[in-house]
Formats: C-alpha cells, sequence, structure tokens
C-alpha cells in the first residue's frame, strides 16, 4: 500500500505541474514511518597553510616557522620537528601548542627537513614539509696590504669572504685608535679593492666588513701603525743646508727641479742596492737624468749611506774635497735631492746639473 501510495500522489502533482505549463520535480510528502531520509553532512578538510622565513641560510641563522591552518574543525594547535636530510629521526622543536612563530636554528651545515604539523579540536592533523639548505657560516678572509707605513703611503684592503649566503658586499671603515667615531671609505659595494690613506702619523684601526645577500654580516679588524714621513723633511733640511754653504761661498742658491728630484730619488734607492756612481744595470749614474727627460750641459753627483740626519750627511760632503766642490760648483743651476730608508740604514743622493734655462 505504500508503495501505491506514493506512485499516486507522484503522478498527480506530475499531472498538475503539466497543466499548469511548468515543467519541474515532483515532491512528495510522506511520514518518517513511511520514508527513509540519509542526512546530508557538509565537511571542510583540515588544510596546512604553514610557512618558512627562509629556505637557505647559514650556520649560525635561524629560520622562523609560521604554523597556520584553515578549515578542519577550529581550535588548532601547532607542533614543528626537524632533522638531517640524511637522519630517519626528528627532533622535536615544538610539541602540540597554540604557538604559532616557532624558530628552528640547526646546528651543522648540510640540508634539513622541517615538518610544520597542525592539529584541530577533532584530532585531525595535517603536516607540510620544507626542505632547508645551511651553508657553512659567513667567514671574512679580508686581507691588509701593510700594517706599517709612512705617512703619505696608501693601504690596499683586499675584502674577501667564504660561506654565509650569495652574493658578498663590501665595506671598509678606519678611525684613529684615539678617536670614536669611524670614517666610512667604502659603503656596502661588491668592489673588494679598496684604498686607505690615513693623513696623521698615528695608530689607526681598519674595519672590514663583508655582507651577504641574507643580511648576515662579518667584521674583521686590522691595527696599522702610521709613521711620520721624515724623507720630506730630511730633503728639505738638506737644501737648506746646501744653499746655506752656497751662501757662505757667495753663490747663487740653487733651485730644485721637479724631475731632478725624481731622479734622486730613484738613485737613493738603486744605491741602496749597488752603492757605487754605477747604476745597477752598469750603466752611469747619469743617464737617469735623461730617463727623466732632464736637458742638462753639465751634471755631478753625491751619494751617502749611513749618516742619521741631515746636518751629518752634509758635514760628512763639506769635509770630503770631491764632495765639497760638486756642492760649491758655481756652474750648477738645479739640485734634486734623494733620500731611502732600508733595512734601517738611509742613503742621500744630491743631482746637480746645470740646465740653462
Amino acid at each position: 500500500m505504500k508503495g501505491k501510495f506514493l506512485r499516486k500522489v507522484i503522478s498527480l502533482t506530475m499531472s498538475f505541474a503539466m497543466t499548469a505549463g511548468i515543467m519541474c520535480i515532483g515532491t512528495v510528502s510522506a511520514s518518517a514511518a513511511e520514508v527513509d531520509v540519509a542526512p546530508l553532512i557538509a565537511t571542510n578538510s583540515l588544510t596546512n597553510n604553514s610557512t618558512i622565513s627562509s629556505t637557505l641560510i647559514s650556520k649560525g641563522e635561524s629560520v622562523t616557522v609560521n604554523a597556520k591552518a584553515s578549515s578542519g574543525k577550529g581550535g588548532y594547535t601547532y607542533a614543528v620537528l626537524y632533522k638531517k636530510k640524511a637522519e630517519k629521526d626528528w627532533t622535536v622543536r615544538q610539541g602540540y601548542k597554540d604557538n604559532q612563530a616557532v624558530i628552528v636554528k640547526p646546528a651543522k651545515d648540510t640540508d634539513y627537513d622541517v615538518c610544520a604539523k597542525v592539529k584541530d579540536s577533532a584530532g585531525t592533523v595535517a603536516k607540510k614539509f620544507f626542505t632547508l639548505k645551511v651553508n657553512p657560516k659567513l667567514q671574512n678572509t679580508s686581507t691588509i696590504s701593510k700594517t706599517s707605513i709612512v705617512q703619505g703611503e696608501k693601504l690596499t684592503v683586499s675584502a674577501s669572504a667564504t660561506g654565509g649566503v650569495g652574493k658578498y658586499t663590501y665595506a671598509v671603515l678606519y678611525k684613529k685608535l684615539s678617536d670614536k667615531d669611524w670614517t666610512v671609505r667604502q659603503g656596502y659595494k661588491d668592489n673588494a679593492s679598496i684604498i686607505v690613506n690615513p693623513a696623521k702619523a698615528t695608530d689607526y684601526s681598519v674595519c672590514v666588513k663583508v655582507k651577504d645577500e641574507n643580511g648576515v654580516i662579518a667584521k674583521k679588524f686590522f691595527s696599522v701603525s702610521v709613521a711620520e714621513d721624515i724623507s720630506k723633511a730630511y730633503i728639505a733640511e738638506v737644501f737648506r743646508l746646501t744653499n746655506e754653504e752656497r751662501a757662505k761661498a757667495g753663490l747663487p742658491a740653487l733651485k730644485q727641479d721637479e724631475n731632478l728630484m725624481k731622479a734622486a730619488a730613484q738613485r737613493a734607492v738603486e744605491i741602496s742596492e749597488v752603492f757605487e756612481h754605477t747604476r745597477p744595470d752598469g750603466r752611469s749614474c747619469f743617464t737617469i737624468l735623461r730617463e727623466y727627460n732632464i736637458n742638462y750641459w753639465g751634471a755631478a753627483e753625491n751619494i751617502a749611506y749611513g749618516y742619521r740626519t741631515p746636518e751629518q750627511v752634509m758635514n760628512g760632503w763639506m769635509n770630503s774635497s770631491g764632495h765639497k766642490a760638486n756642492i760649491l760648483n758655481d756652474s750648477m743651476t738645479h739640485i734634486g735631492i734623494g733620500f731611502y730608508e732600508k733595512n734601517g740604514a738611509k742613503y742621500w743622493v744630491q743631482e746637480f746639473a746645470y740646465i740653462p734655462y
């Protein structure tokens, strides 16, 4: 009877719908005893939306796992585990808690697996995995050309690094040891060869900074001693004393010539190798004048070593007839003076020339 009743109601409903000119599906009214109705339940599965701050770091750095979930049955808790890629066992960084920001700091420079778990109030768990690469720790391997110079000399910083992440940039700062403030010679740039020229005769600190792409910075410090450049003072005093001796003899003062000064400076270096009026390559000392484009009609040379001061070397020359004759030669018009110190020994040069201009 139940089956016939249902068919008849459907038939009548369909007939009424057709009469009205409307196409639809017939509905049936029946008691719960007559029809079994299965409940329809809408379900949304738990989704793990966790993220990680970085997948490439250097040893000593950390990453932050930001645990997050959606759907499921609310009331989430979060767990984070990690392990070396080559191992099986996991280290639990955080068991299930409501804390969402979990810091992971691997100890070794190798590849790791990181697992973020989210669990809802129904006990459903959703996992998400990340691969984390840990490079060796950033190391500052920069070098400096010298740690002891004389005033006016320049230093070259050769900035370099190993480890860390990606491309490096370099910064160089320096200051007097007695000062607090640093002078920035170069801000962070990829230029790795930086010239530093300390101006004063004192002790300095030079700081080289290396920064990788993750912003990690490694510093390296150098101590640099800058001595007073006595050569300029010595040369000036020899020049003064030379003209003082000429004035005593009633002779005109000699003039300094730039090229002649350069030639004398080179000869001072040469006599530290071969203490002769012959150059180290066997040529005459006067060949150097042509190398510096000096047009001279006459020339003379005085050399000395071992004397500690300008006064001492001038006394030595003036007490030698040949050297004195060069100093008091009335046909000479110009002079070049050279000074060079090597292994504690001081070398002195006077280059005289008759230059008709």
